[in-house]
Formats: structure tokens, sequence, C-alpha cells
């Protein structure tokens, strides 16, 4: 953020504000936002933002990520099929975040998980604890939005769906957290 991002006009650039002095074109600062053969920097940092603000709470992110989104929202449609990964972080802006927590170290932990994360959306995290982390402190935001999950004393893995901060029962079967995730 200190050395890339533009608090004026929202956006990072592609080169730090003071260090090497860089000589020809690479001299000139840019904001990039074509993804052309990899993810554009801008969109993949809005996206990484409002993640970590999905995970932290830290509203001071999101309002980054917007900035950043918006800074382009006037151009963007020129890019066409090359601004991708600006749809996605757009995607990630106006959905609500779904979290998918799974609590185990056994192999029906490994099911829940792979179920999770077989269907991409561009909304959701997965999360992979276990027993010990959850009887331990849990980050911030998740001990709030799941305040009990240290108590739940379930015999055997399981997973739980959040979205923003409500959230469903746990399940310890796969095929029934994937029907969760559809719903």
């Amino acid at each position: 953020m200190a050395e890339f991002y533009d608090a004026t006009g929202g956006g990072f650039f592609d080169a730090a504000a003071k260090g090497e002095e860089l000589l020809g074109v690479l001299a000139a600062r840019r904001k990039p936002l074509q993804d052309s053969p990899t993810p554009a920097g801008n969109p993949a940092a809005a996206a990484a933002l409002l993640r970590l603000e999905a995970l932290n709470g830290r509203a001071d992110l999101r309002e980054k990520a917007e900035d950043t989104l918006e800074a382009f929202a006037g151009v963007v449609t020129h890019f066409g099929l090359y601004a991708g990964t600006y749809g996605l972080a757009l995607e990630r802006l106006l959905l609500p975040p779904v979290q998918v927590v799974v609590i185990g170290e056994d192999n029906a932990a490994d099911e829940l998980e792979a179920a999770a994360t077989v269907r991409f959306a561009g909304n959701k995290s997965v999360i992979r604890l276990t027993r010990a982390q959850v009887a331990g402190e849990l980050p911030p935001l998740l001990a709030e939005t799941l305040p009990l999950l240290p108590q739940l004393q379930a015999p055997d893995s399981f997973a739980v769906v959040c979205q923003g901060t409500s959230c469903l029962p746990p399940t310890s079967d796969p095929e029934q957290l994937l029907k969760l995730l559809q719903g």
C-alpha cells in the first residue's frame, strides 16, 4: 500500500514511488488493467483486498478495493475479454462472501475440503482448521461469526458454511456440503 497505492486517483502503480532510477519506458509508472497474458495487477489487488476484508473485517481494505475498481470503471468495457480479472474482482465486490470452515485432520476432513473447493465461486473462501486451532484463539472475524465454534464437540470432522455473518448448521457429509453450497 505504501509503495504502490495511488491515494489520489485510486488503483496501484506497477512501480514504487521511490527507489531505483528507472530508464526509458520503465520510467513511466503505469496502472495495469489489461490481462495479457497474466491477470492484471489492479483487479488482482482489488480481489485480494476484498478477500482480506472478508477474512478480517477491515473496512479500509474494502474502500481501497472499491477505489481501485472505480478508477477503471469508465474504461474497462474497452478491454473486453482482456478484463476478465476485473470482472472477477467486481463479482467479489458485489456478491456476499461465502466462507466454508472445515474442521478436522483426518480423511473425512480431506473429503469435505475437496467438496468445498470442487466448484468455483469468485466470492468463496475455504478455511481448514485443526481441532487445536479451533480450541485456541480464532481470527477475530471468524470468532465473531462463529462464536460457538470452539464449543462444538462433533465426534467427526465437519464443515460449516457461512454467508456474511450467518451460518448453516455443521455437516459431516461431503454430498450435503455440496448441496449447501448450491443453495
